[in-house]
């Protein structure tokens, strides 16, 4: 009798195990890297490049863009879909004078934009911002829509922006679980 149940229990922690794996595979297979699509992207301003970028330590493929520059990735996003990425500056802009980099991100369904994000990074001032800086920002209300996903950069100084030694970089970016 006892070893009836332990069969039994066996079986059913297996059912378990097997339906939860099942669950979280069927879940998290969408996903959109936007550096695959960096061909296809619309970009404003140049020069923009992909490339390995270590920072404090930490590599990944990221997006090299200019100071005042805008690329635009049309995708359809996937079913809790969230966007990831971290933000950065190239090691070489670290001690030089500046007033940093302030990134943008947003979604525009061809009628309107909505802001996903907004932050500066300023390693010069805060060497706490030498490294990667991670954002992850929900965008499951555009699931199953085309949409144009925007990152923008800039100097941070308002009107007269200063765009002395902004090297500012996109780092892995994706739309996934």
């Amino acid at each position: 009798m006892k070893s009836s149940r332990a069969v039994l229990t066996a079986v059913v922690i297996l059912i378990v195990i097997c339906a939860g794996w099942w669950l979280f595979h069927k879940r998290g297979g969408e996903r959109v890297d936007l550096l695959t699509q960096f061909d296809q992207a619309k970009k404003d301003g140049a020069p923009f490049a992909v490339e390995d970028a270590t920072l404090a330590g930490d590599t990944k493929r990221a997006i090299s863009a200019p100071p005042n520059g805008r690329i635009t990735f049309h995708v359809r996003i996937p079913e809790d879909g969230w966007l990831r990425l971290s933000l950065g500056t190239k090691p070489e802009s670290w001690d030089k004078e500046g007033d940093g980099v302030f990134f943008l991100a947003g979604v525009s369904d061809g009628h309107s934009f909505e802001k996903l994000f907004e932050q500066t990074v300023n390693p010069y001032k805060n060497p706490s911002e030498r490294r990667w800086i991670p954002v992850a920002v929900d965008m499951s209300a555009y699931a199953g829509e085309d949409v144009s996903v925007i990152l923008n950069t800039r100097g941070n100084s308002g009107n007269a922006a200063d765009t002395r030694n902004d090297l500012p970089l996109w780092g892995a970016p994706v739309i996934g679980r």
